[in-house]
C-alpha cells in the first residue's frame, strides 16, 4: 500500500484543518467527508473531490477506505471512534479523546479488539517548537528538572462558538497537560486546580484557570489555561512554555513566531507552525510503515484524567490525587 484512504469524520474548525493538512499530503488521498450538515458536507466534498456522508456509519462502508480522522464533536468521539473500530479502520480522533474515563476506556478497548491503530491528535508534539524543549530536556541541557510552566490563552469568543457546549479545561487544557507530562517525562501525581470567578460566566463553565502539577517524579507544574484575550488581538492566541532545571532554563513563546504584519487596519501575528500536518503525516506514515503510533490512546487517557481531576479540584476545592 504506497498510498492511504482517508475519510474525515466532522466537518467543523477542525475537520476542514485536517482537510487542508491531508490534501497536502503525498501517501494521503482524502477519499471521502461526513458531516450532518449538508451544507457544509457538499461545499468541503467539492473542495477536496471526496465523496460525502452524511454520517459515519455509511463513510465507513466507502470502497477501499484504510483509515479516518474523527473530529467530531468531543462528547461524540465514543460512538464514531467504535464504530470506526468494528469496521476495521484505523483511527487518529481529535484532542480529548473523550470526555469521560468510561468513553475513553471503551475507545482504547475497540481499538484493540478491532487490530486497528489509535492515535490521539496532540498537535503540539509536532510543533517544532515544543519538540524543540522536549529534547532540551532528554539532552540534559537545563540539568534535573525543578518545574514547568504553560499558558494557552485563546479569544474571548470560542466559548460563544462552542455555545457552553464544555468549558476551556477539556477545550484547551488536553494540549497543555499532555505537553507538560510528555516533556517531564512522568506521571502526574496531584492536581489542584482554580478557576477566576470574578467576570460572570454566561455559560456554568469555567473560563480562567490555573492548574497545579505533581509529577511522580518531584517536578511540579503549572497550567494557566483560559480564553479572555479579546478578538482583535493580533496573534489570537497567547501559548508559552517556561521550563526550569537546576542547570538551564527555557522559555517558548508561540505568540510571535517571527512574522508580523502591520497595517492601516491593526496588526497580525499569523502562525508559521506546521504541527498539524505533521501529525496528519506521522499518522499516515506509522499505517503504511506499519510502526507503532507516535501518540497513543494512553496518552489520550492521560490527558482526560488529568483535565477531569482539575475540573473535580475546582468543585470540591482540594487537591486530586491521581
Amino acid at each position: 500500500m504506497d498510498e492511504l484512504n482517508i475519510g474525515v469524520i466532522g466537518l467543523g474548525a477542525i475537520g476542514q484543518k485536517h482537510c487542508s493538512a491531508l490534501a497536502v499530503l503525498e501517501r494521503a488521498n482524502l477519499c471521502a467527508v461526513a458531516d450532518v450538515d449538508a451544507s457544509i458536507l457538499a461545499t468541503t466534498a467539492a473542495q477536496y473531490k471526496a465523496a460525502p456522508y452524511a454520517n459515519a456509519e455509511e463513510l465507513l462502508k466507502h470502497p477501499g477506505l484504510d483509515a479516518v480522522v474523527i473530529a467530531t464533536p468531543d462528547h461524540l468521539h465514543r460512538e464514531a471512534c467504535v464504530l470506526a473500530a468494528q469496521h476495521g479502520k484505523h483511527i487518529l480522533v481529535e484532542k480529548p479523546l473523550a470526555t469521560t474515563i468510561d468513553d475513553s476506556q471503551a475507545i482504547i478497548a475497540a481499538a484493540e479488539a478491532g487490530g486497528v491503530k489509535l492515535m490521539v491528535g496532540f498537535t503540539l508534539r509536532f510543533s517544532l517548537h515544543y519538540q524543540q524543549a522536549r529534547k532540551a530536556v532528554i539532552d540534559g541541557v537545563l540539568g534535573s528538572l525543578v518545574s514547568i510552566f504553560a499558558r494557552r490563552q485563546n479569544v474571548i469568543s470560542q466559548s460563544d462558538r462552542l455555545k457552553g457546549r464544555c468549558g476551556v479545561l477539556m477545550f484547551l487544557g488536553p494540549h497543555d497537560f499532555d505537553a507538560m507530562r510528555w516533556i517531564v517525562g512522568s506521571e502526574p501525581v496531584t492536581v489542584y486546580s482554580q478557576a477566576a470567578t470574578s467576570v460572570p460566566s454566561v455559560y456554568p463553565i469555567e473560563n480562567e484557570t490555573f492548574t497545579t502539577i505533581k509529577f511522580a517524579n518531584g517536578v511540579v507544574g503549572c497550567a494557566q489555561i483560559g480564553w479572555y484575550l479579546q478578538d482583535k488581538h493580533p496573534a489570537g492566541k497567547d501559548f508559552k512554555l517556561d521550563i526550569v532545571g537546576d542547570k538551564g532554563s527555557l522559555n517558548l513563546d508561540q505568540m510571535r513566531q517571527g512574522l508580523e504584519i502591520y497595517t492601516a487596519t491593526g496588526a497580525k501575528f499569523p502562525s508559521v507552525s506546521a504541527g498539524l500536518v505533521d501529525e496528519d503525516r506521522a499518522y499516515v506514515d506509522c499505517i503504511l510503515d506499519h510502526k507503532d503510533v507516535p501518540v497513543s490512546g494512553k496518552d489520550g487517557l492521560a490527558a482526560v484524567r488529568m483535565v477531569l481531576a482539575a475540573l473535580r479540584s475546582i468543585e470540591t476545592g482540594q487537591p486530586v490525587h491521581l
